[in-house]
C-alpha cells in the first residue's frame, strides 16, 4: 500500500481530540505506516536496523505486539479496523514451531514476557478478532505458548504484572491458568507498594512515570476483569488510583507537557495512559471533565512534538528523534507502548470520559510535597518543576542523568551525559558536578538518605571518594534555592547549573579556559535570556565562584537538539564549605530575570526550619560577594 506521509502528518497534526471519533482516528492514523513493515508470515514488524539488548526476533515481536494495546480497545468499543488479518496471520505464524517466523518459548527475564502481556491483553478485549476465527490447532498452540510466560522467572519490578496480563487473556478465551502463580506475582507487586498510590519499581526503591502507565495502569485492568472473581485485590487497585491521582495530576503542566523522569522516556504519551485507564476501570478519582483534560492535553502536546520519522513510525526519542538518550531495552518497536494512552476507546460514547467537557487543573499556588514519590512539586507559570529525593539508579544507561538531577521541569526537560562533556567545555542542566584533577567531573549518583520536610527536602549524597554533600531545597516563590554543605578530603573544581533553553552560544572551549584561569571573583549569578521567551538563570548567594553561559553538548538534551544553561563555576579548597545557590527558569515572565530572588532572611528560615547549623548559614549568605549579575540576549534555536 502506498501511504501518503505528509497528508498523514497533517492529520496527524490537526487531530484536536474533541471527541472519540478523533481519537480513533488519531490511532488508526499512527498505526497505518506500519502496515507496510510487517513480515510475509505477519508475525513480525520490522522498523530498523537498530539493536537493543534482546534478539531480533524479540525485537520485532515487539514491533507485532504493542500496537495491541490500542487496537484491541478500539475494537472493544466498537471501532472499525481494517488490518485484524494481519494479526490473525501473525499469530498463525508466531505460535507454530514449525514457522521461520516463530516467536519462540520464552525463558527467565526474556523480553518476549514483555510483549505476551500485551497479547493476553489484546485476547481479553478482542476474542472474537484473535482467537475465535483461529483453526483449533492454532488455538492449542497460542494457549501452549502464551502459557508458558507462567512458568518462567520475570524481573523482580512492574515485570511481575505480565504474567498476570497474559492470563487475562487465556482466562477470557477459557483456558485455565496457574492461579497460584498469578498470585505470588501480585503479593510481591504489594512488597513494592509505597504510600499515597506510589509504588517502587522493584526493590530499589526507584521512582519514575512507570508508576503510571505500568503499575497503576495493570492494576487498573486487573480491577476491572478480576472484579467479582478478585473482589479484594480490585478494591485495593482502585483505591491505590485514587489516592496516585491526587499527586499524580500535579506532574502535568498547564500546557499538558508533562515532567520527564527516569527511564523508559522514549514511550512518551502513555504517560497518559494513567488517565485511560481510570475511566476503564471506572474510578472517578477526579472528576471525569479533569481526567479528560489531563488526557486530552498531554496527548496534544504530543501531536506538536517532531516524534515520526520518516516513513511515519513512532521513534527512538523524546522530544525529538534521539537514540542518545535511550535505554539498551529500546528497540525500533518499542515507542508503541505509547498506544497504551488510547484505552478509553474501549468505553461506549456516552461513558462519561467521553460525554464531559475538560475541565483544567486546579491552581497550584504552593509547593506540594509528595512523600510517596519523595518528591517537591511547583508549578511556575503554568510549568511544572520536581525536586527528587528518591533512590538514583545507577545500571542503566544515562540513568543516573533520569533519577539524580537536582531538579526536573516539563518545559526544559533534561540533559544526558550532562557531566561526560565538561571536560571538553560543555555542560549539563541540573548538577553539582566535582572534579580533585579539573578534567574528569562527577555529578550526583547515589543520594544514601533524605530527609522531607512539609516544603524542603534533603539529600545526603557522594559522586566521588573522600568528599561528601549534603543538600538542602527548597521553592521560594517561583525560584529554587540550594544549599550544598560539602566535606572533601581534597581540593575541589566544581561546576554547578541550571535548567536548560534551547539555544546556542558557541562557547566549546570556553569554560575550559575559565577553569583554567579559576578566578577567585567574577559574575555572581547569570541568566539566558532568549528572544522566544524562555529565561534561565543561577545565582551564586555567598561564595566566590564564577558564573557563565555554557552550551550542552549537542543531542544531549531530550527536548532541545541545541541547549545551553547557566553555570557557577570555581575552585574549593579541602575541608568544610556551604555553598548557597538559587535557580530559575521560565518561558514567558514578564519580570526581570533576578525579580523576587531569595532574601538572606529567606535562606535563614531554610536553614532553620530544616535544623541546619544557621549561624554558619547566615555567616555565609551575609558575607561580601560579587554583586554583577549578567544576561546573555540570543536567539532560541528551535
Amino acid at each position: 500500500m502506498t501511504i501518503d506521509i505528509h497528508a498523514l502528518d497533517m492529520s496527524i497534526r490537526g487531530n484536536r481530540l474533541a471527541n472519540r471519533n478523533d481519537a480513533r482516528r488519531l490511532l488508526r492514523d499512527l498505526f497505518q505506516p506500519l502496515v507496510p513493515a510487517f513480515s510475509p508470515g505477519r508475525a513480525q514488524v520490522k522498523l530498523g536496523l537498530d539493536a537493543a539488548h534482546f534478539d531480533r526476533k524479540a525485537a520485532w515481536f515487539e514491533g507485532f505486539a504493542r500496537p495491541l494495546w490500542g487496537l484491541a480497545p478500539l475494537h472493544a468499543g466498537g471501532g472499525d479496523f481494517e488490518f485484524w488479518s494481519l494479526f490473525r496471520d501473525g499469530i498463525s505464524s508466531g505460535v507454530d514451531p514449525d514457522d521461520p517466523e516463530y516467536w519462540q518459548l520464552t525463558t527467565d527475564h526474556n523480553q518476549r514476557s514483555v510483549e505476551m502481556a500485551a497479547l493476553g491483553f489484546a485476547l481479553a478485549l478482542a476474542p472474537d478478532m484473535l482467537w475465535q476465527p483461529l483453526p483449533q490447532k492454532t488455538r492449542e498452540q497460542l494457549a501452549t505458548w502464551l502459557g508458558h510466560i507462567q512458568s518462567v522467572a520475570m524481573a523482580d519490578n512492574n515485570w511481575r504484572f505480565f504474567p498476570v496480563m497474559a492470563g487475562l487473556g487465556l482466562q477470557r478465551v477459557g483456558v485455565a491458568i496457574d492461579e497460584a502463580v498469578r498470585d505470588a506475582h501480585l503479593r510481591r507487586i504489594d512488597e513494592f507498594y509505597r504510600r499515597d498510590g506510589w509504588y517502587m519499581d522493584g526493590p530499589g526503591g526507584f521512582i519514575d512515570h512507570y508508576n503510571g502507565f505500568a503499575l497503576q495502569f495493570y492494576g487498573l485492568i486487573y480491577a476491572r476483569h478480576a472484579a467479582s472473581s478478585d473482589p479484594e485485590r480490585a478494591t485495593l487497585y482502585r483505591e491505590r488510583a485514587r489516592d496516585f491521582a491526587q499527586s499524580f495530576q500535579h506532574w502535568f503542566a498547564e500546557d499538558g507537557a508533562a515532567l520527564a523522569i527516569g527511564r523508559s522516556l522514549t514511550y512518551r504519551f502513555a504517560m497518559a495512559g494513567f488517565w485511560a485507564a481510570l475511566a476503564y476501570a471506572g474510578v472517578e478519582a477526579l472528576p471525569w471533565g479533569r481526567i479528560r483534560g489531563l488526557w486530552a492535553r498531554h496527548m496534544r502536546w504530543w501531536l506538536e512534538r517532531p516524534m515520526l520519522d520518516a516513513a511515519g513510525h513512532l521513534s527512538v526519542g523524546y522530544g525529538w528523534p534521539n537514540y542518545l538518550m535511550s535505554e539498551e531495552y529500546n528497540s525500533p518497536g518499542s515507542p508503541y507502548w505509547a498506544f497504551k494512552a488510547f484505552l478509553p476507546l474501549a468505553l461506549p460514547e456516552d461513558h462519561p470520559f467521553w460525554t464531559a467537557s475538560e475541565e483544567d487543573a486546579p491552581p497550584l499556588d504552593r509547593p506540594v510535597l509528595v512523600p510517596g514519590a519523595s518528591m517537591l512539586i511547583q508549578r511556575d507559570r503554568g510549568d511544572v518543576i520536581a525536586l527528587p529525593a528518591a533512590p538514583v539508579r545507577l545500571d542503566m544507561r544515562n540513568s543516573t542523568d533520569k533519577y539524580g538531577k537536582f531538579a526536573y521541569s516539563s518545559r526544559f526537560g533534561l540533559c544526558v551525559e550532562a557531566d561526560r562533556w565538561i571536560r571538553h567545555g560543555s555542560v549539563g542542566d541540573n548538577i553539582l558536578a566535582v572534579s580533585d584533577d579539573g578534567i574528569d567531573f562527577q555529578a550526583r549518583r547515589a543520594i544514601t538518605s533524605s530527609r522531607l520536610g512539609d516544603d524542603w527536602l534533603e539529600t545526603r549524597w557522594s559522586s566521588t571518594a573522600g568528599v561528601a554533600v549534603v543538600t538542602l531545597q527548597a521553592f521560594v516563590r517561583g525560584w529554587e534555592l540550594r544549599l550544598h554543605d560539602v566535606d572533601s578530603e581534597k581540593p575541589l573544581m566544581l561546576i554547578e547549573t541550571g535548567h536548560c533553553v534551547p539555544t546556542r552560544l558557541g562557547t566549546r572551549g570556553r569554560l575550559r579556559a575559565e577553569l583554567a584561569e579559576a578566578p577567585s571573583q567574577g559574575a555572581r549569578g547569570t541568566a539566558i535570556l532568549l528572544d522566544d521567551g524562555h529565561r534561565s538563570a543561577i545565582v551564586d548567594l555567598g561564595s566566590a565562584r564564577f558564573a557563565s553561559a555554557t552550551d550542552a553538548a549537542p543531542n544531549t538534551n531530550i527536548l532541545f537538539p541545541h541547549a545551553a544553561a547557566p553555570c557557577l563555576a570555581g575552585p574549593l579548597a579541602s575541608g568544610r564549605h556551604l555553598l548557597i545557590t538559587a535557580v530559575r527558569a521560565v518561558k514567558g515572565a514578564p519580570d526581570g530575570p533576578w525579580d523576587g530572588l531569595p532574601t538572606v532572611e529567606e535562606v535563614i528560615a531554610l536553614a532553620g526550619d530544616a535544623d541546619w547549623e544557621v549561624e554558619r548559614v547566615e555567616a555565609i549568605v551575609r558575607s561580601p560577594a560579587a554583586s554583577d549579575l549578567r544576561t546573555t540576549h540570543v536567539p532560541a534555536v528551535s
